[in-house]
């Protein structure tokens, strides 16, 4: 449904018209001179009719028709084109303003966006969208604004179709570790995979023996049978079980950036999971603190590269919750569902507070499970540990930040002296952690 709303160049003149009516009256009074009475009616008159007939004819101008262009599949905090594509019929060129129905969860560029239609030319433009929610979404229709032919209304209205939208996890890290895997490159990512030619668990193949082999690798047989000197390369162990236990609980909700460190997790797994899955291992994906029917969200164990589809769907309308993580409950959970020895990485934001409880918890897991605790620690902390000391308020400051990473500290000297991988980090330090964590454990044939 199109609204007209009396545009500044229609305001504009009925304010100056007004102005001089009563700058004449004023002269009138006070000089007894000025323009006749009769000429102020029809100058407003004029007006009125004007604007009237301009009114009318817009009333006839065409419909603009805006169809869009965008991936229904969405990364989180990515940059995301959308293609906007204008039909019309007008006959003379006409100027519109265009603002697409972004979600308010969503930050953009590039809108309103002005563009000039000519005849008989129909136009393309686009802008970009960078969703900072997972879940369902929707892009609303467009709103088209243009004026009338003599300037006097601005015609408003919304066109098009509603388009739904899914915000994953950062699916990009895994298309960039993918294209750096391929080029042996992931070390770009500060992902590296320690090379040990030949020393794995499991066999892969037999090959010429070269310099620098050990003794352990000649395969006599095969040495006996082609008269030449064999070596057994071996490769990593596959067919492992990984499980993601991931805290959806309160303090998950915390900020460093625009994203929770709820979202930076999921990142992560989902990077880890992607690499766990090439290597030929099952994953699987337990969520844990929510509340309500959501107390915890299980995704089965996958195996296949391709398997990370299924992960995706099952995580990415998943949210933190203002519940406080029960760790005792969630262990107790995946000693039913994955019995299964299995590789747990625990990922949360721990308190002082809380140690006992995650402890008695890992405690629980690591009678089957090997286990690794990741916590989540704020950035802002190390900025604190980081400030100059110049007044009290900052020596109490800086007081308080080190008693606070003291205890930290001492959580994660309890969790390795009891045998289990402990790692303390940063949100944007989680991923390339995990990662690496998870190669050495795989290279070191514990699990």
């Amino acid at each position: 449904m199109r609204k007209w709303t009396p545009s500044s160049r229609l305001i504009t003149a009925f304010a100056l018209l007004s102005a001089a009516v009563f700058i004449n009256a004023f002269s009138k009074s006070y000089f007894n001179a000025g323009l006749d009475d009769y000429l102020p009616a029809v100058l407003f008159g004029g007006l009125i009719t004007i604007a009237l007939l301009d009114f009318m004819l817009s009333r006839r101008l065409p419909p603009v028709e805006i169809t869009r262009e965008v991936a229904g599949n969405l990364a989180v905090d990515k940059w995301a084109p959308v293609k906007l594509r204008i039909k019309h019929n007008f006959a003379q060129p006409t100027q519109i303003s265009i603002f697409d129905g972004v979600p308010g969860s969503a930050d953009y560029d590039n809108l309103p966006l002005t563009i000039d239609l000519q005849p008989n030319h129909h136009s393309r433009s686009e802008y970009q969208l960078r969703p900072l929610v997972r879940g369902a979404e929707k892009i609303n229709q467009t709103q088209v604004e243009f004026y009338s032919p003599f300037g006097f209304w601005a015609i408003r209205y919304w066109t098009g179709e509603i388009t739904p939208i899914k915000v994953y996890p950062d699916f990009v890290a895994i298309a960039n570790y993918a294209i750096l895997a391929t080029e042996n490159h992931t070390s770009q990512m500060g992902i590296k995979k320690r090379q040990r030619r030949g020393e794995g668990m499991e066999f892969h193949q037999l090959r010429d023996y070269r310099q620098g082999d050990s003794l352990r690798q000649l395969d006599w047989k095969a040495t006996a049978r082609r008269q030449k000197l064999m070596a057994r390369d071996y490769q990593d162990e596959r067919d492992q079980q990984i499980v993601l236990m991931i805290d959806s609980g309160r303090r998950m909700r915390a900020k460093d950036d625009e994203l929770s460190h709820f979202d930076h997790a999921l990142n992560a797994m989902l990077l880890v999971s992607y690499i766990a899955l090439r290597q030929g291992d099952n994953v699987s994906l337990l969520s844990f603190g929510s509340e309500g029917n959501q107390k915890h969200r299980w995704i089965p164990p996958q195996k296949g590269v391709e398997r990370v589809k299924t992960l995706l769907n099952g995580i990415y309308d998943l949210q933190a919750t203002q519940a406080t993580a029960d760790y005792i409950t969630a262990a107790e959970k995946l000693a039913v569902l994955q019995p299964k020895r299995s590789l747990v990485i625990l990922v949360t934001n721990s308190r002082d507070e809380d140690n006992n409880e995650l402890l008695l918890a890992v405690n629980l897991l690591k009678k089957r499970h090997l286990v690794m605790v990741v916590n989540i620690r704020e950035h802002i902390l190390d900025k604190l540990a980081d400030t100059p000391v110049r007044d009290f308020d900052d020596a109490l400051h800086y007081a308080g930040v080190q008693q606070f990473l003291h205890e930290r500290s001492e959580s994660h000297q309890q969790l390795t002296s009891s045998g289990i991988y402990a790692i303390d980090c940063t949100a944007n330090e989680l991923a390339v952690r995990v990662a690496n964590a998870y190669w050495e454990i795989k290279g070191a044939g514990v699990l």
